[in-house]
């Protein structure tokens, strides 16, 4: 064999063996799978797939059930709210019996004989003085006014003389008037009994004035209709 034939040769047994030496390194840390172990990891990977399934739907549940109760929760808080607003809005607007502290005021004629040339208007009580009384109570903070059981509604309760009567919401009334109103007792009361109130000046001249504090004071609701010129309800993006 020639020198070069030689050298060939031995250059490709040392080719073939570090080939050979390479493919057993490598192939130490490769696992042989046969058809049987197949079979079990595709079954395996079906199962964990079937789980993971099941998984998510008990998750997609368990989120409806969340919305659900926060959605109940958040309806049940606007309930809330809205009752609330509407006890408020029939407070304010007087449809509705109120209850709480506040004052009753009694007025009533005098009693007095009249002196020589007196005239008899003088020992009656008449509607500018009713509505001057009403007028201080609720300066003094009157949150709801009743003469006589009848609620007193701003702007909407005339207060009308008739004689020696006064007409309040249409209906006739005579002496005595008893003004219930609802609010800060002491102011309600201080209204009434300041040396300068207009009830000091209605003693004055003998007729008779008598105011009482409670803790509980009952107005019922307004029963006429709410008159309003200017106002009108306002719906957002409308004219």
């Amino acid at each position: 064999m020639k020198l070069f034939d030689k050298r060939l040769f031995i250059l490709f047994m040392m080719f073939g063996l570090l080939l050979t030496v390479q493919v057993r390194v490598l192939s130490k840390g490769v696992k042989h799978v046969g058809v049987v172990n197949l079979q079990e990891t595709v079954k395996a990977v079906e199962k964990e797939r079937a789980e993971v399934e099941q998984l998510k739907q008990s998750i997609a549940q368990f989120n409806e059930q969340i919305e659900l109760y926060n959605r109940q929760v958040d309806d049940t808080d606007v309930v809330v709210q809205l009752e609330k607003r509407r006890q408020d809005l029939e407070k304010y607007v007087n449809i509705t019996d109120v209850e709480g502290p506040g004052v009753i005021v009694i007025i009533d004629d005098a009693d007095r004989e009249l002196i020589q040339g007196e005239s008899g208007n003088n020992v009656l009580v008449h509607d500018q003085d009713i509505n001057i009384i009403v007028d201080e109570l609720r300066q003094a903070g009157a949150e709801a006014i009743s003469i006589n059981d009848t609620r007193i509604v701003y702007l909407s309760t005339e207060i009308i003389c008739v004689g020696p009567t006064v007409k309040i919401n249409g209906e006739q009334m005579s002496a005595p008037y008893v003004i219930k109103a609802i609010g800060n007792r002491k102011y309600l009361e201080a209204a009434i009994t300041a040396p300068s109130s207009y009830a000091d000046f209605l003693s004055d001249y003998g007729l008779f004035v008598d105011v009482n504090t409670s803790i509980s004071v009952r107005i019922n609701k307004y029963n006429g209709n709410l008159r309003t010129g200017y106002m009108r309800y306002y719906e957002e993006g409308g004219q």
